[in-house]
């Protein structure tokens, strides 16, 4: 399989926009969520395709959800949770020959990889198999506890890049912190006085003792 070929997962492309991705799958724009802002704009759009509307048989679809990340609007991963129950009795082998087909010869890891847990504290996973094709890299993994499969396609540079500025953004988040909650305290402060002062204004041209 050619670079080209591998830098996709179904119809969606990685470098594809957030519009493009959105009108594939039919989403609304409040599906897109923003993690963050700056240095870099990082977004996230979840999907399930089972119940949209553009599937003509969504009830045999395998894929229970997706989730498209983007990085200053360029798809960078694709992650792909499986339903257990469209799964059911398929191996770790029966997935790596189905993705095989379409990836091609995976890679021969040195030594098997134990279960790992990611720094968001999400459930502890298996990694059954990984593929690199040019700067594509795609990875089977199963749960350490439900057996639920799961795909992750990604950019390696992009997601390199989606890395450091979500890394970064933390930092600022962190030093700016102070100065935004002094600056929403004086906020609401200043909007308590005028509501005082409107108040002082309305009230005492009726009042009678």
């Amino acid at each position: 399989m050619s670079a080209g070929d591998a830098d996709q997962y179904r119809e969606f492309r990685l470098g594809s926009s957030a519009a493009s991705v959105s009108s594939l799958t039919g989403s609304n724009d409040s599906a897109l969520k923003t993690l963050h802002q700056r240095p870099a704009l990082l977004q996230d759009l979840s999907w399930s395709p089972r119940y949209s509307l553009k599937r003509a048989i969504p009830d045999v679809d395998p894929v229970r959800e997706m989730v498209f990340s983007f990085y200053n609007d360029q798809l960078f991963r694709i992650t792909v949770q499986y339903d257990q129950a469209r799964t059911s009795g398929l191996t770790g082998d029966d997935m790596i020959a189905a993705l095989t087909k379409v990836y091609g010869e995976r890679l021969i890891a040195k030594a098997p990889r134990a279960a790992r847990r990611d720094a968001s504290d999400s459930p502890a996973i298996d990694m059954l198999a990984e593929w690199q094709v040019g700067d594509t890299r795609v990875t089977l993994h199963r749960s350490a506890y439900d057996v639920g499969f799961g795909l992750v396609v990604l950019s390696v540079p992009l997601e390199g890049l989606a890395r450091t500025a979500a890394a970064n953004a933390v930092v600022l988040d962190t030093r700016e912190s102070p100065a935004r909650e002094a600056a929403l305290l004086k906020k609401q402060q200043d909007d308590a006085k005028v509501a005082e002062e409107k108040a002082r204004a309305t009230n005492k041209g009726v009042f009678r003792p």
